[in-house]
């Protein structure tokens, strides 16, 4: 009886201690810093993504839409509205929403959007290409 006191009491004491670990103690996932990094170029251009690291968090990521000559798009042309016969995906309001849904989730592994699928879905290569970069 005595043997399994002193284990359960060395065990809690265990458990205790690594509670109290610093912070500074606990290795990070990523380095602080600006990373930025592209998808592959497709037909249409590219697309590139800039992430802010801090404190081992997604603080921001900036996301670009790139023609076939590497200039970023307008993406007041790109509101999901008609032109000459081609329909504009809404780019403006995609790149929001799925910037913030990726800083809240803290990953680049979120849905793709339906009508923008090869450039959401470069956006998330992008980023996670930038966070490899970011990695400790």
């Amino acid at each position: 009886m005595k043997k399994i006191a002193c284990i359960v009491a060395l065990g809690l004491s265990v458990i205790t201690f690594a509670g109290c670990a610093k912070d500074s103690d606990v290795e990070s996932t990523y380095k602080n810093g600006v990373y930025e990094a592209s998808a592959d170029k497709w037909e249409y251009g590219s697309e590139k993504a800039i992430v802010t690291i801090q404190d081992d968090k997604i603080k921001d990521i900036d996301l670009k839409r790139l023609d076939t000559d590497g200039n970023e798009v307008d993406y007041n042309m790109w509101t999901g509205q008609e032109v000459d016969g081609n329909v504009f995906p809404n780019l403006k309001e995609y790149r929001t929403s799925m910037k913030d849904e990726m800083i809240e989730k803290q990953t680049y592994e979120v849905d793709s959007i339906a009508g923008a699928t090869v450039t959401t879905d470069n956006w998330k290569i992008a980023v996670q290409r930038a966070l490899e970069e970011a990695k400790n």
